[in-house]
């Protein structure tokens, strides 16, 4: 594999797929029962507006433990190195991301409750970009509704289940996946404190009256598979009182904020959500999805990396790891304007605390004039941070079974209580001026690796 690891040797390409998966699959292919066996995954994987890998992306064990490995180094570092620049001063950090006064106020009182801040990091995910020099991390996502969770489990399902997986296991190959359901299932409890008799209700809740997403079907049915009852609505739905949390006249142990910080911005009025702060306080129920996780989820802190005022801070370790593997990151302030213009063909400019490939603008393809136009635009614009990010051109792979010869990659290990827990992964054709999302239209999928299930001879 090529290197994502201090001191490893890169390679000219990236080696993660198994070999055997894609000398199964040519093969699998030539008997003609793949365009049906292709038909009933995708059936089973249906999900409006997103497209899933048929067939099954098959990666080495070397492959996924490195990215692993590497998406726990760079989330600790991530999440860490910002107490230490600012010497514990959270007024301070949340300064350097620039928010609304309000914004960081509510935040900030989201962090001064031990749960709260707990809960903040126990679910996040560093999107790899596949590069000819190794793995790059363009954004640590920090979020307890991750993209990936509704994608990794179902997708590990159908591949065991599909005519390809019988074909592998003909040969004494077994696919097999993360159980990425039961390890977001243990650290989800493990962050419960409240009981009761009976089992706990959840409710899933979302913030959009417009699009309430509540109700998924694997969320709903993986919540059940653990005990609990579930309900899903609108956050605004919730019947609050000092005893509780209520929900159609039964009590809500836990709410799950199936919603984003950017959603909670302008659907979720910041006295609810302060009053669900202070229940969760008051032990009354367990809030899990607070706008603690904000001040995590925001890629002006990739810009303390950058920032010489702090890579003293940098051991040689971390210095060496962020050299390899972190495109260099500065806000866009005054003091970066030229340096963003001289550099312009190298850069993206990226909303600080956007997720999804939203809004981002490529230098590469803007004239000088514009380019000055649009940073400028995004300077006045009110409340909101941006970062200049240098472009990490994705290496060009060849995939089994995709519709076009070359593809981009990105590799997002899900990491739940510091665990790894799955790969979510995004492919899509070469695109210089887009993003590998699965809003832009880029497939998606759940890494998975075989196992030899017959001893070799």
């Amino acid at each position: 594999m090529t290197a994502i690891w201090p001191g490893s040797a890169p390679l000219a390409a990236w080696d993660g797929l198994d070999p055997r998966a894609v000398a199964g699959w040519k093969q699998y292919a030539a008997t003609g029962a793949a365009e049906a066996d292709g038909a009933v995954f995708a059936e089973r994987l249906h999900r409006p507006g997103w497209v899933h890998t048929y067939p099954p992306q098959v990666l080495t064990g070397e492959a996924v433990a490195a990215a692993e490995t590497l998406a726990l180094r760079l989330a600790e570092l991530i999440t860490g190195f910002p107490d230490r620049a600012f010497g514990g001063d959270r007024s301070a950090w949340l300064a350097h991301l620039r928010l609304p006064y309000a914004d960081a106020e509510l935040i900030d009182e989201a962090l001064d409750h031990p749960h709260l801040a707990k809960v903040a990091t126990a679910f996040m995910r560093p999107d790899l970009v596949v590069t000819e020099n190794g793995l790059e991390l363009v954004e640590l996502n920090v979020a307890v509704s991750l993209g990936g969770l509704s994608t990794c489990a179902p997708y590990a399902a159908a591949a065991a289940d599909s005519g390809f997986a019988r074909h592998l296991a003909a040969q004494g190959l077994r696919l097999h996946g993360a159980d990425t359901s039961r390890i977001w299932l243990e650290v989800f409890g493990s962050l419960l404190r409240t009981t009761d008799d009976g089992p706990l209700h959840v409710f899933e809740a979302a913030a959009d009256p417009a699009d309430p997403a509540g109700g998924r079907r694997f969320f709903a049915d993986m919540i059940r598979s653990a005990g609990y009852r579930i309900s899903s609505g609108l956050v605004h739905d919730l019947e609050l009182s000092d005893e509780g949390v209520g929900f159609g006249g039964e009590r809500v142990h836990a709410v799950f904020t199936g919603y984003t910080w950017d959603e909670t911005r302008r659907f979720v009025p910041p006295a609810l959500t302060r009053r669900l702060m202070e229940l969760d306080a008051a032990g009354k129920v367990d809030f899990i999805g607070s706008p603690a996780a904000a001040l995590h989820d925001n890629k002006a802190n990739l810009a303390l990396l950058f920032d010489h005022r702090f890579t003293g801070l940098l051991t040689a370790e971390e210095r060496e790891l962020v050299r390899a593997h972190v495109p260099e990151t500065r806000v866009l302030d005054a003091s970066t304007l030229e340096w963003a213009m001289d550099e312009r063909a190298r850069l993206v400019c990226k909303p600080a605390a956007a997720y999804g490939g939203k809004d981002i603008a490529f230098g590469l393809v803007h004239s000088d004039a514009a380019w000055a136009e649009e940073l400028h635009r995004r300077l006045d614009a009110p409340g909101e941070c941006h970062v200049l990010q240098r472009r990490v051109p994705p290496a060009r792979l060849t995939l089994p079974g995709t519709a076009t010869a070359e593809r981009e990659l990105v590799l997002a290990p899900l990491l739940f209580g510091g665990r790894p827990a799955g790969i979510f992964v995004r492919h899509a054709p070469p695109r210089p001026d887009s993003t590998v999302n699965a809003s832009s239209g880029a497939e998606a999928a759940g890494a998975l690796t075989l196992r030899r299930t017959t001893p070799l001879g």
